[in-house]
């Protein structure tokens, strides 16, 4: 349950936003680099990190392409053979892959606080820890929302929910929240 305090604290403190912060946010050109950190919603809170590098088209929308690290948990069953007992273990599957998104602005007050969706892909391999078949690729596409807010002139808090579908992996949809730091690069 600590998650869900975290992502409250997050949205009133983006929700709130900061009144007097002004730069050259959604300018041509400009370009930016971020972390991000979050967990799955559904079904247990496994890791995801992202490094992200975004170039903004306009005012309106930009292009991001970055490097993730996603853990899902998952049980497998083995069968000792000499005993005909069935063991079931619980371990994490390991997603390294790189994804790209297109994010457009739909709501901002042109200062400091955007929000907008994006619609992207990634493509990667993940990594179980088992007999069977220990590295799959994995491809597929990605939606998501994602808010910023701006708290210095270079600097922004994010705050995004994004639904990944991978029809190769053992868990198919995967919806991941998470929180991160933007530093414009001007």
């Amino acid at each position: 349950m600590e998650w869900i305090r975290i992502a409250a604290v997050t949205v009133a403190v983006l929700l709130l936003g900061i009144k007097d912060t002004y730069a050259q946010q959604h300018y041509k050109g400009v370009s930016a680099l971020e972390l991000n950190y979050g967990t799955n919603i559904f079904g247990n809170a496994d890791n995801f990190v992202n490094l992200s590098y975004s170039r903004y088209i306009n005012r309106k929308s930009y292009w991001k392409i970055g490097a993730n690290y996603f853990e899902k948990t998952y049980e497998y069953s083995i069968t000792l053979p000499e005993s005909e007992t069935t063991l079931t273990r619980e371990t994490k599957a390991k997603d390294i892959y790189i994804d790209g998104n297109y994010h457009y602005t739909l709501a901002s007050n042109l200062k400091s606080v955007y929000w907008g969706l994006n619609i992207g892909a990634f493509t990667g391999v993940e990594h179980k820890k088992h007999s069977d078949k220990e590295y799959q690729f994995i491809i597929g596409p990605k939606v998501g929302t994602e808010m910023e807010v701006f708290i210095l002139p270079r600097m922004a808090l994010l705050a995004s929910v994004q639904q990944y579908w991978n029809p190769f992996s053992f868990h198919e949809w995967n919806t991941v929240w998470n929180i991160g730091i933007k530093a414009l690069l001007y």
